[in-house]
């Protein structure tokens, strides 16, 4: 469908069908005919020709400050059609921008026309993360961008079901989900780092030790159970060290502010862990032909010295008997 033959977006959008999702992805209510519209115009932003590329995305940039769109464009994501896998990928990319330019209404900067209803708020952030387990890497990607940016503005106070939606997904079969979802928490709890203590600080911290910190060292420990599994099947160790490494981060993050008296009563597990990874030596994680370029262990043997740095400038008593 050439741009110019595409009606010119100055309307809300009226949903008044609900389309076919995937099983367990959306189900929100869309136009067919906008939703064409819009996946017409993405594609057009993948073309050879520079012009027909400048003229989409200017027609984006005009209809992202509809209402309705982000649904759309965010229904285009949950698409399953492998012939329109770079289309989803766009539209993925296009619907983080969407987000980091508009979601934060009082923005120093403004959020360049954009405007997110109350109702379409709720209905992202009630199946983003839900779209993000079922979508392919590199759009799984920009769905935990997504969320951490709308996290960012929301959480906790007012995006209460994230913590347990995340939580929830650590009890996949899958180790690509499951290492999906760490990331994505991480990128959330990074707030905790660096910065001062405040009231509302602490209430937002002690909120997410409550739901995080033993669910956190069960994944851990199952984790290693499944790593020591299968040592000679690399496609199942690199999910399980990538969930590692970033469950090793947020255990930073989780420690940075104080020595939680969870992590203090079961500092033997922990230290028991990190010290079995610290000796793990396994070849099939080894390329040969990447000497240049750490490897899963390298990266999450990096991690745990991170932690126990962390550990060891903060002087805790309890952590001094593990000390070599």
């Amino acid at each position: 469908i050439p741009i110019h033959h595409l009606p010119t977006p100055s309307a809300p959008l009226h949903p008044v069908c609900t389309s076919t999702l995937p099983p367990g992805t959306m189900a929100v209510v869309v136009d067919p005919q906008r939703t064409e519209q819009i996946r017409a115009v993405l594609a057009q932003t993948l073309s050879p020709d520079a012009n027909t590329r400048r003229a989409a995305e200017r027609h984006l940039t005009d209809a992202q400050k509809i209402e309705g769109h982000p649904l759309v464009v965010l229904h285009i994501v949950a698409s399953d059609s492998a012939a329109d896998a770079a289309v989803r990928q766009a539209a993925a990319v296009h619907f983080k921008n969407i987000i980091k330019k508009g979601w934060d209404e009082h923005a120093e900067h403004g959020t360049e026309g954009i405007t997110i209803s109350a109702t379409d708020r709720d209905l992202i952030k009630s199946h983003l993360v839900e779209l993000m387990c079922t979508v392919p890497p590199r759009i799984q990607a920009q769905c935990s961008e997504a969320i951490a940016l709308i996290a960012k503005v929301d959480f906790p106070q007012h995006w209460k079901n994230l913590l347990p939606d995340l939580v929830q997904r650590f009890e996949s079969p899958d180790p690509n989900i499951v290492s999906g979802v760490l990331v994505t928490t991480n990128a959330i709890l990074r707030s905790f780092r660096y910065v001062q203590r405040s009231e509302e600080l602490y209430r937002d911290y002690s909120y997410v030790l409550q739901g995080l910190q033993a669910p956190l060292l069960t994944l851990f420990i199952r984790t290693g159970k499944a790593v020591d599994a299968c040592p000679n099947d690399p496609a199942q160790l690199k999910p399980r060290f990538a969930s590692l490494r970033s469950m090793c981060r947020i255990f930073y993050s989780l420690n940075w502010q104080d020595l939680p008296e969870y992590f203090e009563d079961h500092m033997k597990e922990w230290m028991g862990e990190f010290g079995k990874y610290l000796q793990y030596r396994n070849p099939v994680l080894v390329d040969p032909d990447e000497e240049d370029e750490p490897s899963p262990i390298d990266v999450l043997q990096a991690a745990i010295v991170e932690n126990l740095n962390l550990y060891a400038n903060k002087d805790e008593e309890p952590f001094l008997p593990f000390l070599p």
